[in-house]
């Protein structure tokens, strides 16, 4: 086979006589991995965070005084990792601890309602701890500090003049903050505080709060945080912990061959290696209570189809079916009790029961986006594709932009549809890694986003400023593509097809089963460290409907590759089913492999047709 050179390679490595390129050396290259970089990206050390030593002496104060702390989590993924991780923590560190939990109706701000909720729920509060969120609330802070609380706020958004109203404050994105990575989650500032703890005054404890872990990756990927630096070791250590609380199903139901299958429904979470080595010591039974809880959260996922072995524990399914369950609740409507309860509530029956519920609401959440998406497409948008409206729950906007924004490239915001010019209109936005959301309308006096760059919540004082915020998304995208060109034009990092001038023939499968084995080496991947992607050319498939409901796609090769395109049946069936032999199709995926019967084979997961 002829290597010719494409996207600007001029020297390909060669790794054997027969003439092979060393497809991973070409991908690294592309992507500007050197060993160096690489290397770099690994290091797991870091700074300490501004005044976490003042909030480690504070909590001390606080045991010793026998006060009670109440933790006030966000309501997301992030949030509800957070709250978990400080509930657990404290408890074990032998704190009066109590977890409120958050009305996300209120918005992620915590709010004189929540202190009011919270002091006549447990009077005997003496100090508010804040996890992923609390550093500009300054009316709930100051209605905490009216009732004699001390209020110590763990946050990792970015502080806002004139700062935090907090007597302690600890937050990587806080004015004058020196911290190098900014991109931590909630759950993970909360970490650093309780480790740093447990390190000064009862470090025979370690072992056991750096379990906590768990909590703080889980975090890290759902709020889609830099896979750089301390991330990716906290992630690592997250998976591994996961894989520790997973237990096999026994294989106890017969199948028509003769043989037995695996039985999720005979799971025994006690069996579960950490849980085995916890029961062997003395530990708080809030603390046992939330690492049961996880794994119980892993039988719930494998009874429903969702985790089929020790295999499937990565970062995928942290993004891909963890987090979006969890987050389900807020975006149907739900009651959000059933999040903490998988790990708080004393019974594993009660807890098990509770993810089952989450699990469902979650495919309950999907059914509503579809319905909702097509609102998005079927009824008139007078500002597409930048802003859209929408009749559905507010929690499901930043989910909608999500989707819109990936169909289109381009920064999304969708919002409540306005009844009047002069009432306020709130949402969500969402946009590429090369568009900063909250930069661009930062200084628009109508115009406010809190958040994230890439993920924010959007208001605008009134319904007029709408046309400007069109404005200025499509203007300053305009600007950008002008800078970065074909940058953000979507293209995978090499060519797979039957012509000389892709990068390797896809009837060469045994190079690619070699470049996935490879890859897998580099997780976790996550943001701004993605997965590689391939370009597909295909000129000849046969496409099949598969699924319980057909609703996702197979589309086999001629040299035999399995292309599975989730969710895709029902928009891109009939176009593929109907292409002609001589018609090229172009697909931009992701390569795995496959282990069935103790045969390996590749397959491509689509990620969208170019």
């Amino acid at each position: 086979m002829t290597m010719e050179r494409i996207h600007g390679d001029s020297n390909l490595q060669w790794d054997g006589a027969d003439g092979t390129a060393d497809l991973f050396a070409l991908l690294c290259r592309r992507r500007g991995w050197t060993e160096e970089y690489l290397a770099a990206i690994d290091t797991p050390g870091h700074d300490r965070l501004k005044d976490l030593d003042l909030m480690v002496s504070a909590l001390e104060d606080i045991r010793c005084r026998d006060g009670t702390v109440t933790i006030a989590p966000d309501f997301d993924m992030d949030g509800i990792a957070s709250g978990v991780l400080g509930y657990a923590g404290l408890t074990e560190l032998g704190f009066d601890v109590r977890l409120h939990m958050p009305d996300y109706r209120r918005g992620h701000d915590l709010t004189p309602g929540d202190i009011a909720e919270i002091h006549q729920q447990w009077p005997e509060t003496t100090a508010l701890l804040t996890c992923d969120g609390g550093v500009n609330s300054r009316d709930g802070i100051a209605a905490a500090k009216a009732l004699g609380w001390t209020t110590l706020v763990t946050d990792h958004h970015q502080e806002l003049e004139p700062g935090s109203a907090a007597d302690i404050t600890v937050d990587p994105c806080r004015i004058g903050e020196t911290y190098a990575l900014r991109g931590i989650c909630g759950a993970h500032v909360l970490y650093q505080v309780i480790e740093a703890y447990a390190v000064a005054h009862q470090p025979c404890k370690l072992w056991a709060i750096r379990l906590l872990r768990l909590f703080a990756g889980l975090g890290t990927v759902s709020d889609v945080m830099p896979m750089l630096y301390e991330n990716r070791q906290l992630v690592r250590d997250s998976l591994s912990i996961a894989r520790l609380l997973y237990v096999a199903a026994p294989k106890t139901v017969p199948n028509p061959n003769g043989g037995l299958d695996p039985d999720p429904d005979g799971i025994d979470v006690e069996q579960a290696t950490l849980l085995r080595l916890l029961h062997l010591d003395d530990h708080h039974p809030a603390f046992l209570t939330a690492l049961e809880g996880f794994a119980l959260l892993l039988k719930a996922f494998a009874q429903a189809g969702r985790l089929r072995d020790a295999d499937d524990l990565d970062e995928g399914f942290y993004g891909f079916y963890l987090a979006p369950a969890m987050n389900s609740p807020r975006r149907t409507g739900a009651p959000l009790d059933d999040c903490f309860a998988v790990f708080t509530h004393p019974s594993p029956e009660a807890k098990l029961a509770a993810m089952h519920r989450i699990i469902e609401n979650n495919e309950r959440r999907k059914a509503l986006a579809a319905e909702h998406l097509k609102e998005l497409a079927d009824v008139d948008q007078p500002l597409a594709p930048w802003v859209y409206f929408s009749d559905a729950p507010p929690g499901m906007y930043g989910l909608l932009a999500s989707q819109m924004m990936q169909a289109t490239g381009r920064p999304v915001v969708v919002l409540s549809r306005p009844s009047s010019p002069t009432e306020p209109v709130s949402g969500s936005g969402r946009a590429p890694s090369w568009f900063d959301l909250i930069t661009a309308l930062d200084g628009y006096d109508d115009l406010f986003a809190i958040g994230h760059q890439q993920a924010c919540g959007v208001r605008l004082a009134t319904a007029q400023a709408l046309s400007q915020l069109a404005t200025i998304l499509e203007d300053t995208t305009r600007v950008l593509l002008l800078t970065i060109g074909d940058a953000v034009r979507p293209a995978g990092d090499l060519v797979l097809g039957p012509s000389a001038d892709c990068d390797i023939s896809l009837s060469d499968p045994e190079q690619l089963i070699e470049l996935v084995r490879r890859i897998e080496t580099l997780r976790p991947f996550g943001h701004q460290f993605t997965e590689p992607r391939v370009e597909i050319i295909l000129d000849g498939c046969r496409v099949d409907r598969i699924g319980s409901n057909k609703q996702h796609l197979r589309i086999l090769t001629n040299t035999g590759l399995a292309c599975l395109w989730w969710n895709a049946a029902e928009s891109e069936y009939d176009r593929l089913a109907g292409s002609t032999a001589d018609e090229r199709l172009r697909f931009l995926a992701t390569l795995q492999l496959n282990t069935f019967m103790g045969q390996t084979r590749l397959q491509a997961v689509i990620c969208q047709r170019l």
